[in-house]
């Protein structure tokens, strides 16, 4: 009898133990995705596609996803109403309340329109048509954000209220040049209608690149749990998964621009 329970209890404890172990949170995934680019759009996107391969490979069912603001997802995220983000910047203050683990790395690139011929920072400064298109509240790199403000002296910049807002008037040469992501511009600057029209330029080479992270909520998800899903992160750049869903939404250049796990 003592042999008897003495097994049930090793079978118990081997269930709570491998329970413990199980990545997922027991009441599902709760996704928050945000409008950016290629990464989600009417419920498709790159981002999509790496939630719902992790969540395969993992075993995680998803309970909940949906589109929000930017903002709101941290908050969401902060406040245990979402367990999982996308295309998060690790800052310190993020986490706080959260493990975040990068597949992506980025840097804003210059769009410039074909009519302005201007190849340096002097001369863009100089360039009477230089109009340039800022997206409100935005944040550059120190640098570009300190030349943003000496083309605002000038009466260059032309405020955006997102990047829609800020492509439609690209297209429209209401503005002429502004900072993107490839990421962001990739679709947009290789639709028929705008092809051709648009230089990339590079004129902050040491500008440092931003990384684009999954968010884990400490409220779901303990160290251990979050490990696991860094390692099958890993995993899948090394086995290529993770260039193929980036390959999916962005033109090859896209990608390439783009510095991916290993």
């Amino acid at each position: 009898m003592k042999a008897h329970w003495a097994a049930l209890l090793g079978g118990a404890l081997a269930s709570a133990a491998a329970l413990g172990d199980s990545p997922c949170p027991a009441d599902g995934l709760k996704v928050g995705y945000y409008l950016i680019g290629s990464a989600y759009e009417n419920g498709h996107g790159y981002d999509v596609d790496l939630v719902h391969e992790l969540a395969r490979r993992l075993g995680c069912k998803i309970a909940q996803e949906d589109v929000y603001p930017r903002i709101r997802v941290l908050k969401m995220l902060e406040h245990g109403q979402l367990n999982l983000g996308t295309s998060a910047v690790p800052t310190a203050d993020r986490r706080k309340y959260s493990w975040i683990y990068p597949y992506f790395y980025s840097k804003n690139m210059i769009l410039l329109s074909k009519q302005i011929g201007a190849r340096t920072l002097e001369q863009l400064l100089a360039e009477p048509a230089v109009k340039w298109g800022v997206i409100r509240g935005y944040r550059h790199s120190p640098e570009q954000d300190a030349f943003i403000e000496q083309l605002a002296k000038r009466g260059k910049v032309v405020m955006a209220n997102d990047e829609r807002d800020l492509y439609a008037m690209l297209s429209q040469s209401i503005v002429t040049a502004a900072f993107a992501h490839p990421f962001s511009y990739d679709s947009w600057l290789n639709s028929p209608a705008l092809s051709g029209q648009v230089t990339v330029l590079d004129l902050f080479p040491s500008s440092e690149r931003i990384a684009g992270g999954l968010m884990l909520a400490h409220s779901a998800f303990n160290q251990q749990q979050a490990e696991q899903w860094q390692a099958e992160l890993q995993q899948m750049a090394k086995d290529g998964s993770l260039r193929k869903i980036f390959g999916k939404y962005l033109s090859a250049d896209g990608v390439a621009q783009l510095q991916l796990l290993p």
